[in-house]
Parts: structure tokens; C-alpha cells; sequence
């Protein structure tokens, strides 16, 4: 009152949250413009007292705070599980004949490929996931762990940031992986140098990924449904079944595998970007 301004003030009382809020009231003014310049400013006629009980959104934004956090290490205890088997099975590697132990790492790349998933959403608040950032992990993986050291093969990454949803983003990043790994294994065999290109698109309704190799190129006569290995069966498997999407392999100067695939609608909208890649 003494101040005439308005005032806000949060008070707790036991259990109870409560905002209060005061606003003065001014008096009315003389009527004649004589009176109102001899007479000096008046102190409010009084004021507008507003009480507001936020105890129930107190506690609501309190319990998603807590549920976000139980949730976030989740994610990161199942990272790191998957990472323990992974290791696990490095480890029976060792001990195996050769097939069993081609069979053991490509299943090690595609578990580490779903920890990616994970590791992202133990980060971040949101429930979508860059897939751009995926892609650039998958990648880095799949140089350290699967690519021949003594051969000059380069591998690339274009496009810029977008997002997905997590389910959407789990299936893509085993797809990246699954073809990733195939045009190391299959489209270099005899030659020491090359060049794996991925490629990220997107239109306002739809997604595309694309894989591009130039190396030995399909074998004739090949057909996906009939000639493809498991890698491409379970690229054939999540792309129509999880994605509702299209595959493709093409021979162009090499391999150029496409994936496109409906985008769907995000519930929310990313929590931040890095950026362009």
C-alpha cells in the first residue's frame, strides 16, 4: 500500500504451496482538473488480494522430474548391459573356430548399435533421438571395430541433423549398422582401398538413407528376395516390418543400397541441435 505497486510471493505452509498476490487499488479522481492539480498523489483506495493454492502442479512437475531421472538411468543401466554382453561375447570370440567368430562380432556390432539408442536417450530429456548423431556413431564403431586396418577404405557421412522417434530410430540405427557392415565385408574382397559414402535425406512427410560403396558391385543375376545373406534378410525384415518402408540394392559404380520409409509424426520437439553435420 505504502508502495502502490503490485507484489507476488510464494509461501509454503506445511504441505500446501501457495501463491499470493496483492494489487493496489486507486482512488477516483476529482472530478474538476482544478482539484486534481492541488491535490497531491493519494495512497490507494485499497487493494486486490488474490490467493492461488499451486500445490497439485507443484507436486505433478515434481513427480515428472523424478519419473524423467528414473528413466534417464534406465536407459543407462540397459547401455550398459548390452556393452557387458557385447564384451562377453568378444570374449567367447577369441575362444571359437573363425565361422563362430564372424557370427559373434557381427551380432557384437549389432547390440552395440542398439546401445547407441540408449546412450542417447540416457542424456537427453526428450524422446527423440538425432539420428544424424547415431549414424555418426555407428560409423565411428564400425571403423575401430570392423574395418581392416591394413586396407585404405574411407568412410563418410552426409546430411544434416533431424529426428525421429526412439522405436524409429532403434530400427534405423541396426539398418545403418547391417549395411555398414555388409559393403565392408562383401564389396572390398581383393582390393585395399575405397570409399563408403552414408547419405541422410528428408522431406517434410518421408526419410531417406542411403549406403554407396565403390566396390565389386553385385553379383549378376542377383536378386534380394532369392541371393541375400542374413545381414540383408534382416535388413528386408525391419525396413517392411518395423519402418513400412522401401529397400533397394542398385549396382552403380559399386552398391548403392536405399532405404526410405514414412516419417512419423513427433509427440515433441527436439530438446536441442548441435547443428549441422
Amino acid at each position: 500500500m505504502e508502495q502502490g505497486t503490485c507484489l507476488e510471493q510464494r509461501i509454503e505452509e506445511q504441505d500446501q504451496i501457495w501463491i499470493k498476490r496483492v494489487i493496489p487499488l486507486p482512488q477516483a479522481p476529482p472530478r474538476s482538473w482544478w482539484a486534481r492539480l492541488r491535490r497531491p498523489a493519494a495512497q490507494p483506495a485499497g487493494a486486490l488480494i488474490a490467493i492461488q493454492d499451486i500445490t497439485d502442479e507443484v507436486r505433478k512437475e515434481q513427480e515428472l522430474k523424478i519419473k524423467s531421472a528414473m528413466i534417464r538411468e534406465i536407459h543407462h543401466r540397459v547401455k550398459n548391459n548390452l556393452q557387458t554382453i557385447a564384451s562377453l561375447l568378444r570374449l567367447q570370440a577369441r575362444r571359437s573356430n573363425e565361422e563362430v567368430a564372424e557370427s559373434l562380432r557381427l551380432s557384437v556390432n549389432r547390440i552395440l548399435s542398439i546401445a547407441v539408442i540408449h546412450e542417447f536417450l540416457s542424456h537427453g530429456q526428450a524422446s527423440v533421438i538425432n539420428i544424424h548423431e547415431v549414424c555418426y556413431r555407428i560409423l565411428t564403431e564400425v571403423t575401430q571395430g570392423v574395418l581392416d586396418p591394413t586396407k585404405n577404405i574411407s568412410l563418410t557421412l552426409e546430411g544434416h541433423n533431424y529426428y525421429l522417434a526412439t522405436q524409429q530410430a532403434t530400427t534405423c540405427a541396426l539398418v545403418v549398422n547391417e549395411l555398414l557392415q555388409n559393403a565392408v565385408d562383401h564389396g572390398y574382397m581383393g582390393r585395399d582401398e575405397g570409399t563408403i559414402q552414408l547419405a541422410l535425406h528428408d522431406t517434410a512427410d518421408s526419410m531417406l538413407i542411403e549406403v554407396c560403396d565403390d566396390g565389386q558391385g553385385l553379383p549378376a543375376g542377383f536378386d534380394l528376395e532369392r541371393d541375400c545373406n542374413l545381414g540383408l534378410s534382416i535388413i528386408n525384415a525391419l525396413v517392411h516390418d518395423d519402418l513400412k518402408g522401401q529397400f533397394e540394392l542398385r549396382s552403380d559404380n559399386g552398391v548403392r543400397a536405399i532405404i526410405s520409409f514414412p516419417r512419423w509424426h513427433l509427440r515433441e520437439p527436439p530438446s536441442h541441435s548441435r547443428g549441422d553435420g
